[in-house]
């Protein structure tokens, strides 16, 4: 389903590959990327042993493969920018993992020296 629903995510994700602060706000997270790979790269697998075993017609086949495939394209151009941003800033993206983990969720107000830090975090990443 990443082929239908993340094409736009995916160019999202190339056109601010330099923008942690975006590409924290992907739709869908970064280990359902991974997965991605992961199921469509087994289907794949899946695919060549049917193929194997003459159980498929084949334009059921070709389509289901390429299907296989462009979910694995869009997957891991996403992937493969997320892991690269995360390399080069890490800094960026500690704060960000920081104010995600301890920012007072659903309005309540902080209580914690670390809520209120995730706060002044969060106010200070939306202004810049």
């Amino acid at each position: 389903m990443a082929t239908v629903v993340f094409v736009g995510e995916m160019v999202r994700a190339v056109r601010h590959r330099d923008e942690p602060r975006i590409l924290a706000r992907l739709v869908g997270s970064f280990e359902g990327y991974v997965s991605g790979l992961l199921v469509n790269g087994a289907g794949l697998g899946v695919l060549g042993t049917m193929e194997i075993e003459n159980d498929l017609p084949v334009v059921l086949m070709v389509l289901l493969t390429g299907w296989c495939l462009s979910n694995i394209g869009v997957t891991a151009v996403v992937f493969v920018v997320v892991a690269q941003s995360r390399i080069r800033r890490p800094e960026a993206w500690a704060e960000l993992d920081f104010v995600e983990r301890h920012a007072p969720k659903y309005g309540r107000p902080p209580e914690t020296i670390e809520e209120y830090r995730a706060l002044q975090l969060q106010e200070w990443t939306s202004e810049a």
